[in-house]
C-alpha cells in the first residue's frame, strides 16, 4: 500500500464519495476509483459497501481507516516538526493535548499569557490520550497534557489544573429524575451517557468508588467517542449524562442544561515530558492561568485564595 493510496482511501471514507474525494485531492473521479479498486484487489478485501447512495466503509475498511488516519497524522506532525527547525527564531515546541484539554482549556489559558516573554511560541495539537502519550514518547511532540498520568518511567509529570466530572441534563429531563439524586440513586436515572474516550477511565473510577456497575446505568447500544457528541445527545432531552464542568459551563450558565444532584468527581490534568526536558516553567504558567480563569468563573478571585488553589494544583 502506497502513501498516496492511503490518502485517497481516507478522503473517500471521510466524504463517503469518490467524486468528493477526487475534488478534495485534485484528482479525477476515475483515478480515485481505480486506486481503491487496486487496493481491494491487492489485499483481497472489500473496503467499501457500494450498495447505497453513499459509500460506507466495511469492517475491514474501518480497521484500515483507524490506522491510516493515525499514520497520516503522525507523518503530518513529523513534517511540521522538521519544517519548524528551519525557522529563523528557532523551533516552536509542540504541545499535544487530549480533546477535552484542547477544546475547553488550553486555547483560553495560552491566550492569558499575552505577550509574556517567558512563554514560548507553543503549537497546540490534539489527539486521544494514547496518541498524546505516543507522540511525546516518539518525540513528535515535546510536551503532553492528559487527564491521566501516563505512568511511564521515562516521563516526568506535573499536575497543572483540575476540572470536575458532573451529571447534567436538560431542565425538563432533570424534573423527571429522582430529586437531588445521590450516587446510590444513579441506577434510577438510567440510561446515563458519557464519553467512551479519554474521560471514560475517570467515570469508571467514580462509579467503582460508589459500588456501581457501569453496565447497570449505561445505554445498551450508544457508544459516543467525544464530549461534543455527548453534549449534543444530552441537549436532545432524552438522557442525562456525565461531562466535564469545563465542557458544560456555557450551557449551564445559559440554563440549557442543569446539574443533576451533586454528583461529581475530580479530574486532574497532567503535563508530562521526557525526564531530561525542563517543563516546570511552562507548567507553572499553565497552572497560574488555570487558577486565575477558575477564580473569574466562580467569582472568587482573591490573591490569597488564588495562591492557595495554585499551590494545590501544581504538584509533581
Amino acid at each position: 500500500m502506497t502513501f498516496e493510496q492511503m490518502k485517497i482511501f481516507v478522503e473517500a471514507a471521510r466524504y463517503g464519495s469518490f467524486t468528493h474525494a477526487a475534488e478534495k485531492l485534485g484528482l479525477t473521479q476515475s483515478a480515485v476509483s481505480i486506486s481503491i479498486k487496486k487496493l481491494e484487489d491487492r489485499h483481497n478485501v472489500r473496503l467499501f459497501d457500494r450498495s447505497g447512495r453513499r459509500l460506507m466503509v466495511t469492517e475491514a475498511g474501518q480497521v484500515l481507516l483507524n490506522e491510516a488516519e493515525r499514520i497520516l497524522r503522525d507523518v503530518e506532525l513529523t513534517v511540521r516538526r522538521v519544517e519548524s527547525m528551519g525557522e529563523r527564531d528557532g523551533r516552536r515546541p509542540i504541545l499535544a493535548c487530549t480533546r477535552n484539554a484542547y477544546d475547553h482549556w488550553m486555547p483560553g489559558l495560552l491566550a492569558r499569557f499575552g505577550g509574556q516573554k517567558e512563554l514560548p511560541d507553543v503549537e497546540l495539537i490534539a489527539g486521544s490520550a494514547d496518541d498524546v502519550t505516543a507522540w511525546v514518547m516518539r518525540g513528535t511532540a515535546d510536551v503532553g497534557i492528559s487527564e491521566t498520568a501516563p505512568g511511564h518511567a521515562q516521563f516526568r509529570y506535573l499536575g497543572v489544573f483540575r476540572d470536575q466530572l458532573v451529571l447534567v441534563a436538560t431542565p425538563a429531563r432533570a424534573r423527571a429524575l429522582p430529586p437531588r439524586p445521590s450516587w446510590s440513586d444513579l441506577p434510577d436515572c438510567a440510561p446515563v451517557i458519557w464519553e467512551k474516550g479519554d474521560i471514560a477511565a475517570v467515570v469508571a473510577e467514580a462509579l467503582a468508588a460508589h459500588g456501581i456497575d457501569p453496565r447497570r446505568i449505561a445505554h445498551p447500544r450508544l457508544r459516543l467517542e467525544s464530549t461534543a457528541a455527548v453534549l449534543s445527545l444530552i441537549g436532545s432531552g432524552r438522557f442525562p449524562g456525565f461531562v466535564t464542568l469545563g465542557a458544560a459551563r456555557t450551557a449551564l450558565a445559559a440554563g440549557d442544561l442543569v446539574r443533576v444532584g451533586t454528583l461529581e468527581a475530580p479530574i486532574r490534568y497532567w503535563m508530562f515530558a521526557p525526564r531530561e526536558r525542563e517543563i516546570e516553567p511552562l507548567a507553572a504558567l499553565v497552572a497560574t492561568a488555570a487558577t486565575d480563569q477558575q477564580a473569574e468563573q466562580t467569582g472568587t478571585a482573591g490573591a490569597a485564595a488564588a495562591a492557595s488553589v495554585r499551590r494545590a494544583a501544581f504538584v509533581g
